[in-house]
């Protein structure tokens, strides 16, 4: 009787995976057709023909088992102007590539923001405090008591970040003074971490001040445990916005190998925006990343210390002193399928996605 209740939990476990994986894909196809046809839109055209569609259509098939998988390609091809083979549309990179690359019992740790600094060191931001399961700790995790926390923020009159774990988007991030925080600030049930507002290097400051302007760096952990650099893109806010994530309205730039960024930056769509930030009037072409081989340096030695997930995004910035910062990384959506459209594709060997 006990085996047949487990074979049965088992079986509507099962059941209950793949009902949520085909509601997954549909929502998802759903997007890349809306996506395509604001591209379009905007373009005033659409590239794809009816002979590119059948294209498009066969090579999902042969690469990815199915032609429902078309959407995307589709919608890349507007983007780019033109089909090209190697890409990996979102919907299937999302359900099939990334559990394998990230399985989730390992990439789920990428959202407890309270554990950065333990795992990697200098390359995170020192929290002021962290606030885990109701109580409040130190940077090291001792107990701090809510009567000594004003002592703890004492020395430092700056601007603080209140991040809650599991954030998406930059959206359960706050900025406030030290001098104005409190604990009823923090919802209960959430972890946090409290820490100082970074500085950031001159060239990004002047690119746009208002936000803390980051490099998504994707790491692939390959089969020979050697780290790759599939590619960087400088993301930075717009219109008064105090944080730069694409989801939140903010633009980007792809930094070649070389360092060299694109002279166009673009949307979240992938649609270009001009060459030149519309606040500041920064020149994108003049942007000069001399730190680029340490940012990456960085993030590589930074996957080596955590090798259970095959992929990862890496969210950093340079501090006024040159140096690269970690402020959050991602096992999970960990790549912009956009940025593959525009510039890759960067995964076009089958044998990294197996």
């Amino acid at each position: 009787m006990v085996g047949y209740i487990t074979k049965m939990y088992f079986w509507f476990e099962r059941c209950i995976r793949k009902l949520f994986l085909i509601i997954n894909l549909v929502q998802l196809r759903r997007l890349a057709h809306k996506d395509r046809k604001q591209v379009v839109k905007q373009k005033g055209k659409s590239v794809v023909t009816r002979e590119i569609k059948k294209a498009i259509k066969e090579y999902a098939r042969e690469r990815f088992g199915s032609k429902a998988y078309w959407p995307y390609l589709a919608y890349y091809s507007e983007m780019r102007g033109e089909f090209i083979k190697g890409w990996i549309p979102d919907d299937y990179f999302t359900t099939v590539v990334e559990p394998k690359l990230n399985p989730l019992n390992y990439s789920n740790i990428s959202g407890v923001k309270t554990y950065d600094h333990r795992l990697f060191g200098e390359f995170a931001i020192r929290p002021f405090v962290l606030f885990i399961s109701g109580l409040f700790y130190d940077a090291d995790l001792n107990l701090i008591k809510e009567g000594q926390l004003k002592d703890v923020l004492s020395d430092y009159n700056g601007e603080l970040v209140l991040k809650e774990e599991f954030g998406f988007g930059g959206k359960q991030v706050r900025f406030i003074h030290s001098s104005e925080f409190k604990p009823e600030l923090l919802r209960r049930g959430i972890n946090y971490v409290i820490q100082p507002s970074i500085k950031q290097h001159k060239i990004l400051n002047d690119l746009y001040p208002d936000s803390v302007n980051t490099f998504r760096v994707a790491s692939l952990f390959k089969k020979d445990g050697s780290i790759e650099i599939k590619f960087v893109i400088l993301r930075f806010g717009v219109n008064g916005v105090k944080v730069d994530n694409m989801s939140s309205g903010g633009q980007c730039l792809y930094i070649d190998p070389f360092g060299i960024p694109s002279k166009v930056a673009h949307d979240n769509l992938g649609l270009a925006v001009g060459e030149k930030h519309q606040n500041t009037g920064f020149v994108f072409a003049d942007l000069k990343v001399p730190m680029l081989e340490d940012i990456m340096e960085s993030c590589k030695t930074a996957h080596l210390k955590y090798p259970y997930v095959g992929l990862v995004g890496w969210d950093v910035c340079i501090d006024e002193h040159g140096k690269p910062k970690l402020l959050e990384w991602n096992a999970y959506n960990s790549l912009y399928a956009w940025v593959d459209a525009l510039y890759g594709p960067f995964m076009a060997d089958d044998n990294e996605i197996e």
